[in-house]
């Protein structure tokens, strides 16, 4: 019980570490740790109400642990870490096969920006 305890109190901290706030709120640009928090704040303090149906799914995010990039996929996500934070170990944690369809298109990106840049030192 003691691992379990541990690990539940680091999540906790995690989850609410100042650091990382991933939501935003449009109209004032407070920032906060979790949604709920976000739309209890967008109810309260603006009075918006949200369009979500009584427990909807909404989009999930996907955040960067190392800056607080938050974007669509994981694939956007990993090629954010690719791209910004080469030695992070989610890098290492991704597995072979999301890893080599991602591959792919991180070439694919890089080839997009060598040929955008070429092109700009041409002019």
């Amino acid at each position: 019980m003691r691992i379990l305890k541990v690990t539940l109190e680091f999540l906790d901290l995690y989850k609410h570490s100042p650091c990382i706030r991933p939501y935003k709120c449009e109209i004032c640009n407070k920032a906060f740790t979790q949604r709920c928090s976000l739309e209890s704040h967008l109810k309260q303090i603006h009075g918006v109400q949200q369009g979500y149906a009584y427990k909807q799914r909404r989009d999930k995010l996907f955040v960067c642990e190392d800056c607080g990039y938050t974007g669509p996929s994981q694939e956007d996500l990993y090629l954010h870490v690719y791209d910004s934070h080469p030695g992070n170990a989610f890098l290492k944690k991704t597995t072979k096969k999301l890893a080599a369809i991602l591959q792919t298109k991180i070439t694919s990106v890089l080839q997009i920006k060598s040929t955008a840049q070429e092109e700009v030192e041409a002019e």
